[in-house]
């Protein structure tokens, strides 16, 4: 299979902790997702976060196992890849949402095994509503120290922050709808409110090998036959129409919150 990334855009990625713009999708290819995830913010009161939607609705899994966008993955994981979760962040315009500076790796353990994280703009996604940042090159350091800080507008789950961050070193992912970003699970990142009269919604997808050693968390084999037998591997979605999906999903999230 021929090689999508560039040797350029590969040394990138592993310089600075992460490489974009990445084109992997039409505007038009995205334009499902993009009404199917405003549709489910709209019915859960406009939520900001939606974890795992690949394992519950089509669309969101064709996604996650597109070859446009698993051919990027094997130049930098290898050919056999999993899902090890999707995650999609909605910020409405006017929005005082933000993600602290953090990395991904603190709570997921993602460090510890080949991984990377494939941010996908389904809408412009630059400095006025809120692009991703980071700290290039931080990747390097390591785990760091986090606190948790319990701040409603933050659109992470703990609230974890890294404390001491110097922003000055700090560069904005801009993305247009179709592109994407490949970051490292230990890059210093976060990201601004949403200032502007326009939403910024981002589908992220993190993928694995099978040399992961997580027992307790579904997975989905994207692409190749490696051993997977020390894994708990989910199914594609069954085929179910979208109302139904919607209730299994937000019942799966009832437990995750209560669990």
């Amino acid at each position: 299979m021929p090689t999508t990334l560039s040797r350029e855009q590969l040394s990138q990625y592993d310089c600075h902790g992460i490489v974009f713009p990445i084109k992997v999708f039409s505007p038009n290819e995205l334009s499902e997702v993009r009404g199917a995830i405003e549709s489910i913010v709209y019915k859960c009161g406009n939520l900001k976060r939606l974890d795992n939607l690949h394992l519950f609705f089509d669309w969101a899994h064709r996604l996650a196992t597109q070859d446009a966008l698993l051919n990027v993955i094997q130049d930098v994981l290898g050919a056999d890849i999993l899902v090890y979760g999707t995650l999609v962040f909605s910020k409405p315009p006017r929005d005082s949402g933000y993600a602290s500076w953090h990395q991904d790796s603190v709570y997921s353990g993602l460090h510890l095994t080949p991984s990377t994280s494939a941010w996908i703009a389904l809408t412009p996604s630059h400095p006025a509503n809120g692009c991703m940042r980071v700290i290039p090159g931080s990747h390097k350091q390591g785990l760091l120290h986090h606190t948790n800080v319990r701040d409603d507008s933050n659109l992470l789950r703990r609230g974890e922050q890294i404390t001491t961050v110097d922003e000055s070193r700090a560069i904005d992912v801009v993305l247009r709808p179709g592109e994407m970003s490949l970051h490292q699970s230990t890059i210093i990142h976060g990201s601004n409110p949403n200032t502007s009269d326009e939403p910024r919604i981002g589908f992220i997808v993190r993928f694995v090998t099978n040399r992961i050693t997580n027992r307790e968390r579904p997975m989905l084999r994207a692409r190749g036959r490696a051993d997977c037998s020390h894994l708990i591997l989910s199914e594609p979605p069954p085929e179910m129409d979208q109302k139904s999906a919607f209730a299994a999903w937000r019942a799966f999230r009832a437990g995750q919150n209560n669990g």
